[in-house]
């Protein structure tokens, strides 16, 4: 899919990978220079959904995370060329920018596109969607806002599914076709492949969330450790990151 340069209404940064205070919640005005509703991607690997998506919407501000520089060169790179005004990329761990940098009720919408599945039982401590994360997900949504995810793996989209129908704070929708239109080139592989996407959504309401403390999870249950263990979802799955910002 071509993605034509757009115009920038605005003068676009030196560059779009920006270095947040990583003990402070972001300002999504400073960061941007206007209001306009902000989405998030948690794990941008190459930047494919990114860059078209962003493209489509200029009156949207997105932002994505992702850990690996090289990565996040190449969505600066292409993203300035296609003058895309609106787009911010952090490189941070995706966990913890959602629990302590996000500010409550302010995303209109967060993505979550193929994170690494740990297959094995042992690792699904390390998952990322889990019942915990559902409650930190909701509070980071406006009202309306919407968690989208996809996932290749059906052991992972089953607990997807499970513990998104189970947060209170969440009511299950269906994805716009538009939106389930722009893939990642890693998505588009597999399904050339004959290997479909699995999907769900869920729209914030105003109920208040299901919360799950630390440690009332059950050993070995998917839990929330404050990192997603991995170097993103579109390529090879890496170790965990010692800190929260790789130098």
């Amino acid at each position: 899919m071509s993605i034509e340069p757009a115009i920038p209404a605005v003068a676009l940064p030196e560059s779009l990978v920006v270095r947040p205070d990583i003990m402070q919640r972001l300002d999504f005005a400073a960061l941007f220079g206007n209001g306009h509703p902000v989405e998030l991607e948690l794990g941008a690997g190459d930047g494919s959904f990114l860059l078209r998506h962003a493209a489509a919407h200029p009156g949207v501000n997105f932002i994505g995370v992702e850990r690996l520089l090289g990565r996040l060169r190449k969505i600066d790179r292409k993203g300035r060329r296609l003058g895309l005004a609106n787009l911010r990329a952090i490189r941070l761990e995706a966990a913890y920018l959602l629990e302590w940098m996000i500010p409550a009720a302010s995303l209109s919408a967060i993505h979550v596109y193929f994170p690494d599945p740990w297959p094995k039982r042992r690792h699904w401590k390390r998952r990322l969607v889990n019942l915990r994360f559902t409650e930190i997900a909701a509070r980071a949504l406006v009202p309306g806002g919407r968690l989208y995810v996809r996932t290749d793996d059906a052991s992972y989209f089953q607990q997807m599914t499970e513990v998104g129908n189970a947060q209170a704070g969440f009511n299950a929708v269906a994805e716009p076709p538009d939106l389930l239109a722009v893939t990642t080139d890693f998505e588009a592989d597999f399904n050339r492949d004959g290997i479909p996407t699995l999907h769900a959504a869920w729209e914030r309401n105003l109920a208040e969330p299901t919360t799950v403390k630390r440690e009332e999870l059950m050993s070995g249950a998917p839990c929330w450790d404050g990192r997603d263990g991995r170097d993103g979802p579109h390529g090879p799955h890496g170790p965990e990151a010692p800190d929260v910002r790789a130098a």
